[in-house]
């Protein structure tokens, strides 16, 4: 590795990586930043052991999503945001922070294709150096290095993964137009993810008592946020494939130097295909509120609940509509319930009905507690797990109903 203080001042071909990827990183950190805002919040009103029994399932996709984003980062992106490539008649220069490294074509042994537009040149030292269309224009190379060493990549392979690597190439540039049409972006990523939590909010308190209202918000943005992600990259991948690729092959085959874009025709496509995932997203937004699929969560129990016939360890499903006695998903005598700060319990009475405790002597006899009374308004009365004591807990208090 040679240092260097600038780029060489011969006029080669620059490439350089997406500036995209920028963006990339920026949005990722900051909806990290929103994640452990979040977590960072509940902590500080609940210990740890709380927060883990009663958001389990969000804990491990939020640990998830950081460990997905440290591999991103770590293994793949930080070696792109300030890397270029120069590509001469006999060799290309690899730039990375104030330093380039000198690739020489003959010194090259053999070239593979991965997939994709992933290919490496191995050395005759053994190493390999990859190259993809993360870099802009990565064709440049692949076309370098078969001028250079015509004869090492048969004619049939060069040219068909030639075409491929312009198709993706294309592709990686039509990513800076992601927010070019700026009214149906807007409608795409702000008005319709604020309609979707504004409606579901008012159609769903409708008939369901929501006493968490921080965390239905939550999960309400995460699911808005993961639909459109996964209607984005359907289309992309599906315009990709059907429309933009086969319309560069036709090109090439017909005009092989010709590697241009039809801007005019691509803008029009990526417009119409907005307005189509718009009407894809608010189909897949109104099955999630219609299904109620945002009242359903999953925590992993670590206590022992053998009483209630539920196995340590296991993870169970918690249906968050039931918390309440006057609505459509009332909780009635003999439910399993997740309440307060992640505890669960077993109905033993609703408000007005009279409880006590029961228990059993050495011979296993039962015995009526003395102490009985009366469950009062706004309150149920549950068991806990050791079956040996009643909380009167209040109906607020609830967080669903284990779903066994």
């Amino acid at each position: 590795m040679e240092k260097t203080a600038s780029l060489d001042s011969i006029q080669p071909r620059y490439l350089r990586y997406r500036s995209h990827f920028k963006i990339y990183f920026v949005a990722l950190l900051t909806l990290s930043g929103l994640i452990l805002s979040f977590w960072g919040h509940r902590l500080s009103q609940e210990r740890w052991h709380t927060v883990y029994s009663e958001y389990n399932f969000e804990l491990w996709m939020s640990g998830v999503y950081f460990l997905a984003f440290g591999c991103f980062y770590t293994f793949w992106l930080r070696f792109r945001l300030n890397r270029v490539v120069q590509v001469f008649p006999t060799h290309i220069f690899v730039h990375k922070v104030g330093k380039k490294e000198e690739i020489i074509f003959d010194d090259v042994e053999s070239v593979g294709i991965v997939c994709m537009s992933v290919f490496y040149f191995k050395m005759k030292d053994g190493i390999k150096h990859y190259f993809s269309a993360s870099l802009e224009r990565v064709d440049y190379i692949w076309e370098g290095f078969n001028q250079a060493r015509p004869g090492v990549i048969s004619s049939e392979d060069y040219e068909a993964f030639r075409t491929k690597l312009v198709q993706y190439d294309h592709h990686q540039k039509r990513k800076e137009w992601f927010f070019k049409h700026k009214l149906a972006d807007m409608v795409n990523w702000v008005v319709l993810p604020f309609m979707f939590l504004s409606i579901t909010y008012i159609v769903q308190t409708r008939e369901i008592v929501i006493n968490q209202q921080g965390m239905y918000f939550f999960r309400l943005f995460m699911y808005s946020i993961l639909v459109l992600m996964i209607t984005t990259f359907f289309f992309s991948f599906v315009l990709k494939k059907f429309v933009f690729d086969k319309r560069v092959t036709l090109q090439m085959n017909s005009r092989p130097d010709d590697k241009l874009r039809d801007l005019e025709f691509e803008g029009v496509i990526l417009q119409r295909s907005k307005m189509m995932q718009m009407i894809t997203a608010s189909f897949l937004l109104a099955l999630v509120m219609k299904s109620e699929m945002n009242f359903f969560s999953l925590t992993k129990i670590k206590e022992d609940l053998t009483s209630f016939n539920i196995k340590s360890g296991h993870t169970l499903v918690v249906d968050n509509r039931y918390n309440c006695l006057t609505c459509k998903y009332t909780v009635k005598d003999g439910d399993i319930v997740v309440f307060g700060r992640g505890t669960v319990g077993q109905i033993m009475a609703t408000e007005g009905d009279m409880v006590g405790q029961i228990s059993q002597d050495k011979r296993g006899r039962i015995i009526a507690s003395e102490n009985v009374q009366e469950v009062p308004k706004g309150f149920i009365a549950i068991k806990l797990s050791n079956q040996q004591e009643i909380a009167m807990v209040k109906i607020g208090e609830l967080i669903g109903k284990i779903q066994k």
